[in-house]
């Protein structure tokens, strides 16, 4: 793909709506609280997937049959280039209570409620198409794009990840339903049965389990965007020449759980009286280049250019409307959430040349600073968490394009006190996350090209191949880069000390469900036909040392069968049922080990026995 020479964005003064309409895969993505699930959907964590489990548990909360945990999560696969830190701290999840969220795809699936006149296109769930990954010869016609392109049809399913007290897992709405209806129904048959309803009329979410528990999502995420689209000409200079805006409906929140028994937790956020938050956190650019003469098929849309126009530049900013647990009854038992604004993270309100909304005092992007629980109004347990800002690559013009929030310490304190401090691999800092140094995989690799912009994860959502091959770019895999802003160490009160090391990600088979994709586009992504095993993006974990006052133990992890690398990659499946529809076979792309071998024994002198 050509790619063309990036230009300061204060040059782009010229706008005229009346151009054309361009419409290029157009993404919308989740909060930065709500993206931190979108990991454990598609990388699941566990010995077999090469990611360890590294969690702290705080309290649950128990009412009866009903069981609300809340913990404290870190994934370790790695932090990409453009990845955001959640409020607990980056890497870090805090899991209590539920979200369902969305990466919004083309039109908006749900834009009959959202922006019921802002577009011809009802939604992919209200259309008659086939849903396809691959070659769709059902939808290669000029009718079909020019419809397309008008906004007429919606071509692309948004993607959906949920999170129900510890369940996760991910589906999209299939098409032809009424859109005159008051629902939506969609079966879930993994991790668990159930069915979940989508209220036309509400905005919200009902899921009910085959035992019994209904869970209601009713507390909204607002996330405006704001695409641009440049007339980019290389070496000379770029040319807005249209903009369109979004509002839409990213998160619903849980509001609410019955257990069969009829126990009931509420869950209460930090919202105004409109039910809408009055938090705002602003991302950072993504950005994609566009050539007419060399489509880049990202999914399966169409690419409409305006005549005289042949490279587009598309600058994409989001603005999330962010939503904070506030408190957790169940029962005898109330669980309370306390936060503060991070420092130093709020856009400069004078520059131009970003859409930066206006944040009153104390409502910008948050830190979760501690949880306390009570029983029947008594304090059983808290949670302490202290931060600093992780080290950047580089001068911190904009501060927080560069700075991410990073946990340092979780003291949590029951009958007794654990205190566990963190460290984490910082050599040369963490880069922009509007940088270009990024490997295929969108990881870290400390090779900055101005020409070459990886497009967004969100932009290669369920058919990433499709962007990874290209021939003579700067995308290769650093491991030590990749290492960057990791966890490798936790401190605990009394001596002990837990140390990571880590490895890549590899492969050395295909499953036969995306062997044929496979092999006409990803094999190239790694660089060589010949190199054995593949790479793949992230990290897996190669050896956890555990220092106690008295003796030293090692863990060391061998992903080998035979001398034969054991990992296989293979496509996260969506949750739902699919109905006789060809879409099972579409997903982000994980490495499964079937046997990995685990060797332990004691540390000695550097030795291991």
């Amino acid at each position: 793909m050509k790619r063309t020479h990036l230009l300061a964005f204060a040059l782009l003064i010229i706008y005229n709506s009346s151009i054309a309409q361009l419409r290029i895969d157009k993404v919308i993505p989740p909060s930065f609280n709500s993206t931190a699930l979108i990991k454990y959907c598609d990388h699941p964590v566990g010995i077999p997937y090469g990611i360890p489990k590294i969690k702290f548990p705080i309290r649950t909360l128990i009412n009866d049959d009903l069981f609300i945990p809340i913990s404290m999560n870190y994934h370790a696969i790695g932090i990409k280039v453009e990845e955001e830190a959640s409020w607990a701290g980056l890497g870090w999840y805090l899991d209590a209570g539920g979200v369902i969220t969305r990466i919004i795809r083309g039109e908006n699936d749900l834009g009959i409620v959202d922006e019921k006149e802002a577009t011809n296109a009802k939604g992919y769930p209200f259309e008659h198409i086939k849903p396809c990954f691959e070659d769709c010869n059902e939808n290669e016609n000029v009718e079909f794009h020019t419809k397309v392109c008008a906004g007429e049809i919606d071509s692309d399913p948004d993607i959906f990840f949920f999170n129900i007290l510890g369940m996760k897992g991910k589906f999209f709405l299939t098409p032809d339903h009424d859109p005159n209806s008051k629902s939506i129904s969609i079966e879930i048959i993994s991790p668990r049965n159930m069915t979940a309803t989508f209220n036309l009329k509400e905005n919200s979410w009902t899921f009910k389990e085959s035992r019994g528990f209904i869970y209601q999502f009713k507390t909204r995420e607002i996330t405006t965007n704001h695409n641009y689209y440049l007339d980019y000409k290389y070496e000379s200079h770029s040319a807005k020449f249209d903009h369109i805006k979004h509002i839409a409906t990213t998160s619903w929140y849980l509001d609410k759980v019955v257990s069969p028994n009829g126990a009931i937790a509420s869950f209460k956020y930090d919202t105004s009286v409109d039910g809408l938050s009055t938090y705002i956190s602003e991302g950072a650019y993504q950005k994609m280049n566009i050539n007419d003469g060399d489509v880049w098929d990202v999914h399966y849309s169409s690419y409409c250019f305006p005549e005289d126009i042949e490279n587009v530049q598309i600058n994409s900013i989001n603005i999330h409307q962010d939503i904070y647990p506030k408190s957790i009854s169940c029962g005898e038992y109330e669980a309370t959430f306390h936060k503060s604004e991070q420092e130093h993270m709020r856009p400069p309100e004078n520059i131009s040349t970003r859409t930066a909304q206006k944040q009153s005092i104390g409502y910008g992007r948050q830190q979760l600073d501690s949880i306390v629980v009570k029983q029947n109004g008594n304090i059983i347990a808290s949670s302490k968490m202290n931060y600093s800002m992780y080290k950047a690559s580089q001068t911190e013009s904009l501060g927080y394009l560069h700075r991410r929030l990073k946990l340092d310490s979780l003291t949590i304190e029951t009958k007794k006190v654990r205190k566990m401090a963190f460290e984490y691999k910082i050599t040369k800092g963490l880069p922009s996350k509007e940088s270009h140094a990024r490997d295929l995989w969108g990881f870290y690799n400390g090779e900055e090209d101005p020409h070459n912009i990886t497009p967004s994860d969100f932009y290669n959502y369920s058919q990433p191949e499709n962007v990874l091959h290209e021939d003579g770019k700067t995308k290769h895999y650093s491991l030590e880069n990749i290492q960057e802003g990791v966890l490798s160490k936790i401190n605990y009160v009394g001596g002990r000390k837990t140390e990571f090391y880590y490895d890549h990600q590899e492969f050395n088979t295909v499953s036969d469900e995306i062997s044929s994709h496979y092999t006409t586009k990803m094999k190239e992504s790694n660089y060589s036909h010949h190199i054995k095993p593949f790479l793949f993006g992230g990290l897996r974990i190669k050896s956890i040392i555990e220092h106690y006052p008295k003796k030293d133990l090692y863990k060391d992890f061998y992903y080998k069968i035979n001398d034969v690398e054991g990992g296989q990659l293979i496509i996260s499946h969506y949750s739902h049922d699919h109905h006789g529809y060809g879409h099972k076979t579409s997903g982000n792309h994980t490495v499964h080990y079937d046997n990995v071998r685990i060797k332990s024994g004691v540390l000695f002198n550097g030795h291991k026995f």
